[in-house]
């Protein structure tokens, strides 16, 4: 039998299939691993150390780290292109960081660690009903993808949600870069607000990407504007992150 290795994303999906482990509504996974793509959100490594890991030691099991060193490219692709999906005058580029920083760097480590075609795997991502069209094959044949809460367990993102605060743990943040333009205003302000090294971290990024940039400025968000010139008042409790998760397509971020 294929051994399982559950992907752990850092936020609410990834939560509920850990909730389902523990609860022996799933198989117990060989390992948990989470790709460190060098720019994860404060709040999500909070979230990971202070309540994820203490609540998987109680069935001896943790999440462990795929460094960012096996990335084999940053902010910037081998053609020099930016692999993060910023806005321009004329609309947003493509999003590769979630290829690069996350799906291949968990493949380099499972061979790291003595999986490949001589010891194939299933891989487990947590991906949701709503979010049905971002499951798509690994396209490695030695590593196989499956996604429990659309064919086991089924469930919604707001399934997960209700099923981790049940089992007695906080409401999981949503997982994402503190750089990503997937963030929502209320993402942004919270980031502002609760996290302001992420947040200057992100400006500083914001014009690092604008000044390299050869055909005009880029920026973060859809104002496109300085993120410390904007006023973040987007009130909203539906983030309009998920509704563009389409540029990502991964599988890998969000969850």
């Amino acid at each position: 039998m294929k051994p399982i290795i559950l992907s752990y994303g850092g936020g609410t999906q990834s939560a509920a299939l850990c909730v389902l482990v523990v609860q022996n509504k799933l198989p117990r996974p060989e390992r948990i691993v989470m790709a460190d793509t060098g720019r994860e959100a404060s709040q999500t490594w909070d979230y990971l150390r202070n309540v994820m890991q203490p609540y998987l030691a109680t069935i001896g099991l943790s999440v462990e780290i795929a460094s960012h060193d096996l990335a084999t490219v940053d902010l910037y692709g081998k053609n020099g292109d930016l692999l993060i999906p910023a806005y321009t005058t004329k609309g947003m580029l493509p999003g590769l960081c979630s290829t690069e920083w996350k799906k291949r760097p968990i493949s380099r480590w499972l061979r790291r660690e003595g999986y490949g075609p001589s010891n194939p795997v299933i891989t487990w991502l947590g991906i949701s009903l709503d979010e049905i069209g971002r499951a798509k094959p690994s396209g490695v044949n030695w590593q196989e993808y499956k996604w429990p809460l659309l064919f086991d367990v089924t469930m919604s993102r707001h399934d997960c949600k209700r099923l981790v605060i049940k089992s007695g743990l906080p409401e999981p943040p949503k997982s994402s870069c503190w750089m990503c333009p997937y963030r929502s205003d209320q993402q942004w302000r919270q980031l502002k607000s609760q996290y302001p090294d992420d947040f200057r971290l992100a400006s500083e990024l914001e014009k690092e990407i604008s000044a390299n940039d050869n055909q005009g400025e880029l920026w973060l968000t859809k104002h496109r504007r300085s993120l410390q010139d904007i006023e973040f008042t987007n009130t909203s409790k539906d983030l309009p992150l998920f509704g563009q998760v389409e540029h990502c397509d991964s599988g890998f971020c969000y969850v």
